[in-house]
């Protein structure tokens, strides 16, 4: 059951982690839209096999991941937050 968590945790690394890097990069590229629209077929897709491997033969499995994706998810959002504070406190 540790394993389930910890492969949701990497699996919301993976999925934000390529959101935080999707909308960096997107300002050098040709068309943004394009890109970002692959980025998230990409990761979504990378999340739904990662959900259905860890799944195994039971689906106990599935909410210890989900539990972990979303506690990432709230460490990136509170990350990318206060990142951007800092950025606007050394600016001016």
């Amino acid at each position: 059951m540790i394993i389930a968590f910890l492969t949701g945790i990497l699996l919301g690394v993976i999925f934000f982690g390529g959101l935080y890097l999707s909308i960096d990069y997107m300002k050098k590229v040709k068309y943004p839209g394009a890109f970002m629209g692959a980025s998230m077929f990409i990761r979504t897709a990378l999340v739904i096999v990662g959900m259905l491997l860890i799944r195994g033969d039971s689906y106990y499995n599935m909410p210890l991941a989900l539990i972990g994706i979303i506690i990432v998810r709230i460490f990136m959002t509170t990350w990318v937050k206060r990142g951007k504070a800092v950025k606007n406190v050394y600016r001016s």
